[in-house]
């Protein structure tokens, strides 16, 4: 591989780390607002929905923390 196109794999991989790790601190930032019932309080606009959907984001975050760590465990096999 070029050191050319091996600085460009560098820049990319920092590039996607970099949006996933805005993408996790936005979401995280949500579902704590969801967590404290910020959205719970407006019948009017369905803050409630967004509450229940907030939670299902907890439960699918934890389940991809859960699966990544079990590979990772194995992977040591």
């Amino acid at each position: 591989m070029s050191t050319g196109s091996h600085v460009v794999h560098r820049v990319r991989r920092l590039l996607a780390r970099t949006v996933l790790t805005t993408v996790g601190v936005v979401v995280a930032w949500l579902l704590y607002c969801v967590c404290q019932g910020m959205f719970s309080g407006y019948p009017k606009y369905h803050g409630h929905l967004l509450s229940i959907v907030g939670m299902i984001l907890i439960v699918l975050t934890g389940g991809v923390a859960w699966i990544i760590d079990e590979r990772r465990m194995h992977d040591d096999d």
